[in-house]
């Protein structure tokens, strides 16, 4: 995996995300940053989740949920902004300056989609507002899958704090074997987020952003950083599952979008990364902005119908 020693060296703020990284909490049986983390690089509110910027204020997901407008960002650590410092520079401040209204970062490390479809339930029982958007990534479903080689249909696979028991005892991972199920389980979290957003009248964007393993050819940057390399020996299960799992994984994506009718935002396969599975700031900037091209047209659609205080079902 990517020499984390030799990122911190070249890129210093990655020290407070590492240090960070080693805090991580459990909300149930989900993974948590550590709440109301402040450094040089970044902060996070009192339930461990990034804050964004926008018009030059700061915004908890709670203050963003309390906006008469705001848009929700659902994913993993790649929408939380793993390494990137400044929380101006992440995707769901980029979007809130395209958008013209707050985005929450609602990202959990690892977070799949059945988590991310217990949050969103829990944040529209809780707010007054609608979202004027959710915009979704469905890339940890992938992540724990080829970390672990397992998948239950239902339940997806173990995150990352179980994964060292579940590796110990499991006589059943076998990649192969377990796809079908991954796919069925990300099929099943994905409409249930469809379905939960079409009830309530909110425009729902997928998003797809491509890692390292996709690039034709790595810069001299991520080549020092060791990107790709297998460092330790479970690594060489992970990296062989996702260049073989990645793409297919994809396809499924998009099958499923055009099936719920659900746009499909896409970013570029040639931008930077900080390691394998995370984009650096200009690599974030670039995918969002791309992505952001697919999304404005879906809210100009959706006009000012969203603009309503209606309370959520």
């Amino acid at each position: 995996m990517a020499n984390y020693e030799k990122i911190a060296e070249l890129r210093p703020e990655m020290a407070d995300f590492l240090e960070n990284q080693r805090k991580i909490g459990l909300r149930g049986d989900v993974l948590t940053y550590w709440p109301n983390s402040s450094c040089a690089s970044f902060s996070t509110d009192s339930a461990g989740f990034r804050h964004t910027t926008f018009a030059g204020k700061t915004y908890s997901v709670a203050d963003c949920l309390a906006s008469e407008r705001y848009g929700l960002l659902l994913g993993p650590s790649t929408t939380f902004g793993f390494g990137i410092a400044g929380n101006e520079n992440t995707g769901a401040s980029i979007g809130a300056e395209r958008f013209g209204f707050p985005v929450a970062n609602a990202s959990m490390p690892g977070a799949n989609s059945r988590n991310l479809h217990s949050l969103l339930t829990g944040f529209l029982r809780g707010t007054k507002r609608r979202p004027a958007l959710v915009c979704f990534s469905s890339d940890g479903d992938l992540g724990g899958f080829c970390s672990s080689s397992l998948a239950d249909p239902i339940f997806g696979s173990p995150n990352i704090s179980q994964q060292k028991t579940v590796q110990k005892t499991a006589e059943n991972a076998d990649p192969e074997k377990n796809f079908p199920s991954l796919l069925a389980f990300s099929a099943t979290w994905t409409s249930a987020i469809a379905r939960l957003c079409r009830a309530n009248g909110i425009p729902l964007i997928l998003l797809e952003a491509t890692g390292f393993f996709e690039k034709e050819e790595a810069t001299e940057m991520e080549r020092k950083c060791g990107l790709g390399e297998v460092f330790y020996p479970w690594q060489e299960t992970q990296f062989a599952n996702h260049r073989k799992f990645n793409q297919p994984f994809f396809d499924h994506r998009r099958e499923m979008s055009k099936a719920l009718g659900v746009p499909l935002a896409s970013g570029p396969r040639d931008v930077t990364f900080i390691d394998e599975f995370h984009s650096d700031a200009e690599g974030t900037r670039r995918i969002t902005e791309a992505m952001c091209d697919t999304i404005e047209p879906v809210l100009e659609k959706a006009g000012t119908r969203q603009l309503a205080a209606a309370p959520a079902a």
